[in-house]
């Protein structure tokens, strides 16, 4: 089955054209939380710079380093492989002794300072990201400065970014083809086929409201499909459609028993700013935990992605 992933930007104006990830530290990434460390607690936390690694494969290589199962070590959010990122890891230990992190080595993944926790690091835990942005080979830029302030100003729609998807949107694929029976998953492949439904069906509300120019304006938010639940806003017919429309999406989010969220269909970076040098553009901003940098950049860019796939 094919899937469009092709979402309409909210500017009426032509976007430039650069490359993005050109190298790894053209796009860095940096978890934003102030967690109080001290001498004691059985949890180990660890502040981590990671170049060319995945942030599960990173948990993998520290738990064998420190002699526990995999689920002992916690991170808040997963990093892209191809970036320079810093983030949080803890360790469970409980009675064991400090290991020598002095001592782990590992390829691309430096510590940069340890600590001692009570609790276990949780998914979500920190509060936003930091991001600097380097795009290079930038062409077609007579409405990039107008586009630029577009997005410090009013925002960018609020959309899932491909990564969401995976290659060319295999997640979404292999989503319905494990909806229908047709093959068996694992729990951790289960969560990227429901992952990938969900946000796929969230951007092809925000698409409509993006095309009739009420992205903006909308406080209720975007469909995170599921079963109603107190508190939240039901489904408006517009929203049941795209649930009809993609009735084996539907019936795997349903199966599974999750429930109806909303998400914001816009959102306003802070600290953006951003510097020209001739065909090379360096743009900063913090977003929200959950936020996609690409789908900022996708708003004033046609981005090429040189490393790995965005």
């Amino acid at each position: 089955m094919s899937f469009d992933l092709n979402f309409p930007r909210a500017s009426k104006e032509a976007p430039a054209n650069g490359v993005i990830k050109t190298k790894v530290e053209d796009f860095y990434v940096e978890e934003l939380m102030e967690p109080v460390l001290a001498n004691e607690g059985e949890h180990a936390w660890l502040w981590i710079e990671k170049e060319g690694q995945n942030t599960e494969y990173v948990a993998g290589l520290l738990a064998e380093f420190a002699g526990v199962k995999k689920m002992d070590v916690g991170f808040s959010g997963m990093k892209d492989r191809w970036a320079q990122t810093q983030q949080w890891f803890s360790i469970y230990l409980g009675a064991r002794p400090e290991p020598d992190w002095d001592a782990f080595n590992a390829e691309g993944v430096r510590i940069l300072k340890k600590g001692r926790h009570l609790k276990k690091l949780r998914r979500g835990q920190h509060y936003a990201n930091r991001f600097k942005i380097i795009v290079r080979e930038l062409t077609e830029c007579e409405s990039l400065l107008t586009n630029l302030e577009s997005v410090q100003q009013q925002g960018f729609p609020n959309y899932y970014g491909p990564q969401r998807f995976g290659n060319h949107g295999a997640n979404l694929d292999r989503g319905v083809r494990y909806f229908e029976g047709e093959i068996k998953a694992s729990r951790s492949q289960r969560s990227f086929y429901l992952s990938a439904a969900r946000s796929y069906l969230f951007n092809l509300n925000l698409a409509a409201a993006v095309n009739h120019d009420q992205w903006h304006c909308d406080a209720v938010g975007g469909p995170l499909y599921g079963d109603q639940q107190e508190g939240v806003a039901p489904l408006s017919s517009a929203e049941k459609r795209y649930l009809e429309e993609h009735p084996s999406l539907a019936k795997g989010i349903h199966k599974n028993r999750l429930k109806l969220e909303r998400r914001s269909y816009s959102i306003v970076p802070s600290s953006m700013c951003w510097e020209q040098e001739g065909d090379m553009l360096t743009l900063s901003f913090d977003l929200p935990t959950g936020i996609f940098a690409t789908s900022l950049l996708a708003e004033f860019l046609n981005y090429r992605v040189l490393l790995g796939e965005a």
